[in-house]
Formats: C-alpha cells, sequence, structure tokens
C-alpha cells in the first residue's frame, strides 16, 4: 500500500445629413434637476384620446443625419418667433445633451407650399413629434403644413408618438373651441384653400386631444425636464438592444442593473473588477449607453483614468456634466472646486474606468453625500485594495462605504468563447477542431480570443497550426503587454509570490504555500496573497485552493521562461521538467534559479543526484522531483532551500550529511517510506 507524508516542518511565522440650421449651446447652471417620481422606464406608453388608449412604442429610423449613419429620433414643430428663444432652444439643447438626436426646424427659413427634401426626411424618419403651440402657432402656414403630415404619420404607424405642448394657450384654443387660431385659419382657407384649411383645423383638433404638457402647471424648467425624460423612456426599448458584436454579455448586464437600481433615489457606487482583458470596459460602456438617456445630459465616461492626467479628466468631466468652455480662462486652475460645488445635490451618471486609487474617486466623483438623489457612479478596476475594509480576508469584499457595492467580472464560459472567437477570425467548417484548441489555449479571455482572432481571419490552416504551436509556448505579445499592467504595479515580493503561485502552486493549498513564504520572507505574507486577490491576479477557491486565470498563469511562466523571460527573472523557476532536468545534469545551475521541478527524467531509470550537479544552485529554495535519488555528501548544498516535494522514494536513501536547516515543507510519497526508512535521520535532524 502506498504511503503519502506531507509535513510543515516550522510553525507558520507570526508575523459614451440634415442640416440643423442652428444650434446654440447655453450655459448649464448647475441647478437642480427635478425629478417626477411617477416616471417609471415603460416597454410601451399609453396616450388617450378622448377615452381611448392608443399604445405607441420606439420604433426604428433610418441614416439621414450628417452620414453618421442613424436618423434624427425627435422632430421638434414650432413656430420661430414665439418659442426659438425660450422652451424650443432649452428643450432642444437639454435633448442633445442626453444624447437624444432631435432636429430643430425654422419654419421662417423655409420657401414654397410643400415639404420636401431634407425637412420631409427628417419628419418621416422621426419617431417622436413634440408641437409647440404657442399664441401665433396657427398664422404660420409651415407650422400646420408640418403638423398635417406628422399626424398622417402617426395615424398609419402606431409606433410614432405626439407629445403636444402647450406653451402660452390652452387645449381648448388648439381644439378651436375659442377665437385665438380661428382669425389666422379664416386668413389662409382664403390663401391657401378651402381644402387645405380643413385638413389644418382637423390635424390641430386631433393632436389637441392628446394629452401634452401645460407651460402654467410646470414652469420652464419642470416642464423641459418632464419632456426630455418622458422621451428617453419612450426611447429605451430600443436602446435596451444589444448591439450583434457583444457576446455574453446580457447576464452581466442583469447582474450590474440590479446592482445599480435606478428606481432607488439614494446615490450608489458599483464596481466592476477583475483581470485586465476580461470585459470590465465592455461592460461599463454597455451600461452606460443603455442608462445615460435617463440623466438628462449629466453623464460622462471617463476612459483609462489611471494612464491620463488628472486635471484633463476633470476638465471632461465638467465638460460634459456642465457644458462649461475651457476657454474661459476663468475655469482655469478651478477644475476640483468646480466639482465640488456644481455637482452638489445634482443627478448624476459617471462612469471612472481603469482606476487604481480612491483619490481618483474624490478628485472625478466627489464624496456620495454631496451628488444628488438618484446619481450613480460606476467603477472599474483591477484592484480594489484601496476599496475594501483593512484586514478583509473573505472572497466577498466589503467596501470601507456601504455605498458600494462589487460585482466580480467572472470568466467567460466556452459557449460565449466559441461564438466570440468564431465572429472575429471567421473560421471554415473545417478549421474547427484547432479552433477548439485554439480556444483552450487562449483560456477563454475575451481580449485574447479577439486579438488572436482578429489576426487569424483570413489566414491559411498552415498559419493557425503554427500559431497555436507558438501560442503554447510563447503569449501573443499584445495580450502579454496588456497582462503586464498589473504584474508592473505588484511590489517585488508580491511579484515573486504571484510567479510561485503561477509556475509552482496553481490549484494547490493556500496554507501549505503561505507557510513557505512565511519561511522566506520572514513575516506574515497573507496579507501579499490578499493584495494578489484583491488585484483580480488570483483567486481563493472554496477548499482553500489557490487559482488564477489560464492566461495570467501562462504570463507568470513566460516570464521566467529561460529562452524568452523578463531579463531579470529568466530561467529563475524552471517549473517544466523539459528545462529543468537538463541544467541539472549539465552542471549549469545558476544562483538566479529558485524553483526546480526535476519530474520523472527517465520512468525506468533511477537516476541518482550528485552534490556537483546542485553546487551553482545556492538559492534553490523548492525542489520536486518523482522517482531517483541523491547519492553523495551533501553538506551545505541544500542550504536555503524550504520546500521538497518526493514521489516515489527509493527504499534506500544513499546520500550523506543531507540536513535541510531551513526545511519548511517536506512531501514525500511512496511505498518505500516507512518509520525506519533511512532519510529520516538526516532530513528531520
Amino acid at each position: 500500500m502506498q504511503s503519502s507524508l506531507s509535513l510543515s516542518l516550522s510553525p507558520s511565522v507570526a508575523l459614451s445629413s440634415f442640416y440643423i440650421h442652428r444650434t446654440e449651446t447655453s450655459q448649464v447652471t448647475g441647478q437642480t434637476q427635478s425629478v417626477d417620481p411617477s416616471l417609471h422606464r415603460p416597454s410601451k406608453m399609453k396616450r388617450k384620446r378622448e377615452g381611448k388608449e392608443m399604445a405607441t412604442a420606439a420604433g426604428t429610423g433610418s441614416s439621414c443625419d450628417g452620414g453618421s449613419g442613424r436618423g434624427y429620433e425627435v422632430f421638434l414643430n414650432f413656430r420661430g418667433p414665439d418659442t426659438r428663444l425660450t422652451i424650443a432652444d432649452t428643450l432642444y439643447n437639454n435633448m442633445i445633451r442626453a444624447g437624444i438626436r432631435v432636429f430643430k426646424d425654422n419654419e421662417e427659413l423655409r420657401f414654397g407650399e410643400e415639404i420636401g427634401g431634407g425637412l420631409l426626411q427628417a419628419i418621416n424618419d422621426c419617431r417622436i413629434y413634440i408641437p409647440i403651440f404657442s399664441k401665433n402657432y396657427a398664422s404660420s402656414k409651415w407650422c400646420l403644413r408640418e403638423l398635417a403630415h406628422i399626424v398622417e404619420l402617426s395615424r398609419d404607424d402606431d409606433e410614432k408618438v405626439i407629445l403636444p405642448i402647450f406653451w402660452d394657450v390652452d387645449a381648448d384654443d388648439v381644439k378651436l373651441k375659442t377665437k385665438l387660431y380661428q382669425k389666422a385659419l379664416r386668413k389662409h382657407k382664403s390663401t391657401s384653400g378651402k381644402d387645405l384649411a380643413k385638413k389644418w383645423k382637423k390635424a390641430l383638433r386631433e393632436v389637441a386631444k392628446i394629452r401634452g404638457r401645460n407651460l402654467k402647471d410646470h414652469g420652464l424648467h419642470k416642464l423641459t425636464n418632464f419632456v426630455v425624460e418622458e422621451v428617453s423612456n419612450l426611447l429605451w426599448p430600443r436602446q435596451t438592444d444589444m448591439p450583434n458584436h457583444l457576446v455574453g454579455i446580457k447576464d452581466r448586464m442583469d447582474h450590474i442593473m440590479n446592482l445599480l437600481d435606478l428606481g432607488a433615489f439614494d446615490v450608489r457606487f458599483v464596481v466592476i473588477h477583475g483581470m485586465g482583458g476580461i470585459g470590465k470596459t465592455t461592460l461599463a460602456e454597455e451600461v452606460f449607453r443603455q442608462i445615460s438617456p435617463q440623466f438628462q445630459g449629466h453623464c460622462c465616461f471617463l476612459k483609462d483614468v489611471r494612464s491620463n492626467d488628472i486635471i484633463n479628466l476633470q476638465k471632461k468631466l465638467l465638460s460634459d456634466i456642465l457644458n462649461l468652455s475651457w476657454l474661459n480662462p476663468s475655469f482655469i486652475g478651478k477644475e476640483a472646486d468646480l466639482i465640488k460645488t456644481r455637482f452638489h445635490g445634482k443627478k448624476v451618471l459617471v462612469v471612472l474606468d481603469d482606476i487604481d486609487g480612491w483619490d481618483q474617486i474624490m478628485r472625478l466623483a466627489d464624496e456620495p453625500n454631496r451628488l444628488g438623489g438618484g446619481s450613480r457612479i460606476i467603477v472599474t478596476t483591477r484592484n480594489i485594495e484601496f476599496l475594501v475594509k483593512e484586514g478583509e480576508d473573505d472572497n466577498v469584499p466589503t467596501s470601507n462605504s456601504g455605498q458600494i457595492s462589487f460585482y466580480d467580472m467572472p470568466k467567460m464560459n466556452s459557449h460565449d468563447a466559441h461564438q466570440l472567437f468564431c465572429e472575429c477570425a471567421k473560421p471554415p467548417p473545417d478549421y474547427m477542431d484547432i479552433t477548439i484548441k485554439l480556444i483552450n489555449v487562449l483560456g477563454g479571455l475575451p481580449l485574447a480570443l479577439k486579438v488572436v482572432g482578429s489576426m487569424l481571419r483570413g489566414r491559411c490552416q498552415s498559419t493557425w497550426e503554427g500559431t497555436l504551436s507558438k501560442l503554447k509556448r510563447v503569449m501573443n505579445k499584445d495580450v502579454k503587454k496588456h497582462l503586464m499592467i498589473s504584474y508592473k504595479a505588484l511590489e517585488l515580493i508580491q511579484q515573486q509570490i504571484y510567479l510561485d503561485i503561477a509556475c509552482l502552486f496553481f490549484n494547490k493549498e493556500k496554507t501549505t504555500a503561505v507557510k513557505y513564504w512565511d519561511a522566506i520572507y520572514g513575516y506574515r505574507t497573507e496579507i501579499e496573497v490578499n493584495i494578489l486577490k484583491h488585484m483580480s491576479l488570483i483567486k481563493i477557491s472554496s477548499d482553500d485552493k489557490l487559482w488564477m486565470h489560464d492566461q495570467l498563469r501562462d504570463l507568470g511562466r513566460n516570464i521566467v521562461d529561460p529562452k524568452n523571460g523578463e531579463i531579470h527573472m529568466r530561467g529563475s523557476r524552471l517549473w517544466s521538467p523539459e528545462d529543468a532536468f537538463p541544467v541539472v545534469q549539465t552542471e549549469m545551475g545558476t544562483k538566479d534559479i529558485v524553483a526546480l521541478n526535476l519530474g520523472t527524467p527517465h520512468p525506468n531509470k533511477t537516476y541518482r543526484f550528485k552534490p556537483k550537479q546542485f553546487a551553482g544552485l545556492v538559492n534553490l529554495r523548492f525542489l520536486q522531483l518523482d522517482h531517483g535519488n541523491f547519492e553523495g555528501d551533501f553538506k551545505n548544498v541544500f542550504s536555503e532551500l524550504r520546500w521538497l516535494s518526493w514521489s516515489n522514494c527509493p527504499s534506500k536513501f544513499r546520500a550523506t550529511n543531507f540536513v535541510l536547516t531551513n526545511l519548511t515543507i517536506l512531501m514525500l510519497c511512496g511505498n518505500n517510506v516507512t518509520e525506519d526508512w533511512g532519510g529520516w535521520c538526516q532530513i528531520m535532524v
């Protein structure tokens, strides 16, 4: 019966086309935005026409706006002299800032008697129409022509919505129950004909039946806020569609939306954390795309915070949220103060992508209690060390602030990994076998799948096979460059522990490995392991095993590769017997080697290791072998050794002076390990 022994020899050391005639940018004051609590995100919106409910929902538009590939969504119908400098411009600018594609016509520049060209195209493309009724609205033939056409479109398409605004008139005026519009319509009858005037009257009455917004009920500020939010909610169902190129993101979106809970009025921070290249930014971008319309333009996506100048980021933040122009010299040097004062009480949406310190949050998002109710701050990071409570040991982090929620970005599943790679690489049907092998080598990391897949697209099979062979030995340089960011952010001892896990302790018990590191470094190294965990470089499984993503494991092994590794770490951990055994056999060991895995050199041959083969390995602290034996005088040869793992030990121990003074972990396995085995008397001294 085979016996196995594992000993800890010392205690753990304590220790984001058609020409618009005029665009005006207004200075936003930072005044608190009013919120109508009755407004929620509907899948459909119902408007009543004298008791009859008309279901409406956002439809699709065509491309006609400056070649951007997207058509207008909202059409403003108004009489310029009455409302251009008030409701029309305010509403237009607020919608633009909310990301809504709005067309604002200027009827004063129109000539002729018919709607045509770009104007007709813009009206036809829009999904939402906002007629603004003012005292002299009916005097404009162009306003009435547009209105009649809009009504015809809405009759034929239930997905087109009319949202009337009664500026300085009442619905009864527009229904022609008063004399306000009647004089103008009589004039139109004499100049444009009876039939056309009749058509315009019918359009006015029909739109007036729709329940709209009235200035006297709200005031300008609240009125524009309500309309922008209502339009955003109507457009919402279309904006929740996922772009075709996003794979495996829906479930993750659902998790983030639950954490954000947009219906709640408190201020919330959501931290998306995980290793580099796993898709944190992609997820944050999609969340931002979907929910930003609900923040009426008070939203900003700051990308690559860690690698950008904080002052430039503050300027972009203030420009996006407050629409401030940095050509004004009075703002220079006051960025931080403006964020504190002008953001106070304002409902904002800010995404801070790729941060690595609490100071960045404070300088870009301010204190949570300063922001307006309903504000949401989304953070992406590789490192949550600065966010969790001191001494936090759990795999579920707890923040220093109860307002912060964490989302640990999961590894992409095999089905989604296959779909993403195939979308990028477009492999022919007969490439499926090698496709699966490539996906396995890349470990399902989205960044690696996209980089390598795009590189192989359209290439011949021999190139695919060559790439597979190379990736088994050397990481893709673009993927490595991205992952090295996290490695370089580590302190020296943390780098050493990371390399040990990648090369020696992957899927091994954490507690035992920590005792090994405690013995080497002379203090309790559990804190360093927790830092690696908080930096998304490793995970601790439920059964206390050390685990890391395949690409992070391969990064570590690539760093120490004896031929292609980083110069200062090259060959320091010979984790592969193919590299380790020749070093011992040729007596080429150096002081730079700290770990050897000799494995089983020749399964059918008992190899006897001599002292001179280890003479140059003066800093060796980890040794693992299977079979084999030691022969000769080993006095002072393994003075730095802390870990010895020996499987299938021989019955007769041939070494002398095999004293392992600093040994901490001893693992022996084999049929011959008995109580009277000959090695005990030397190893256990």
